[in-house]
């Protein structure tokens, strides 16, 4: 190779290498990031789960909605679902309950929040850069869509369970925007 062939060829190594660092450095900021307020949801959640007394986990404020108990585990079956796309790590065991008892629904419930923190922790930042994840009969997603869908069907249904204590007499809990220690 030439010297005037060199010089050029060397830069081009040299700013691929800080591209693909600098998006590795991007990746790995936006993980710290969601990680940390992905704490804060399932605290919240978690909490508002706990505010819920025993004998009103069938509450359903209409007959077309689910009851209390249903939506929680709806809303952890789509955690379990955004993250088994990624393939990394086994979906926790048992799968989703049947029974509503509130031990029973609240500890799924945690096993789901554990899960995506798992999932998105054991993650390498390729992993977190991929755009072909399958999420049943769905286009593919990319690692920062399924993140996303999860943060927001969590609050999503969170929020429709607010209504939920509201409606039963209950003052819900108090959301914080940084996590407990």
């Amino acid at each position: 190779m030439k010297r005037r062939q060199v010089l050029p060829a060397l830069a081009a190594g040299f700013t691929s290498a800080a591209a693909a660092h600098e998006g590795d450095a991007f990746i790995t900021q936006w993980r710290d990031s969601f990680l940390k307020h992905w704490k804060v949801t399932a605290e919240y959640t978690i909490a508002v789960a706990d505010a819920m007394p025993e004998d009103a986990y069938t509450f359903k404020p209409t007959d077309a909605q689910r009851n209390f108990a249903e939506q929680m585990v709806h809303l952890g079956r789509a955690n379990v679902a955004y993250m088994t796309a990624f393939g990394i790590v086994q979906p926790p065991a048992p799968p989703a309950p049947t029974e509503t008892s509130k031990k029973v629904v609240r500890a799924y419930l945690t096993a789901s929040f554990d899960f995506v923190t798992e999932v998105i922790t054991k993650a390498s930042t390729k992993e977190l850069a991929r755009t072909d994840l399958k999420l049943g009969r769905l286009p593919a997603h990319s690692a920062t869509d399924l993140c996303m869908r999860a943060y927001m069907h969590t609050a999503h249904h969170r929020g429709q369970l607010v209504v939920y204590l509201r409606l039963k007499g209950i003052v819900p809990p108090t959301w914080a925007f940084e996590p407990t220690v």
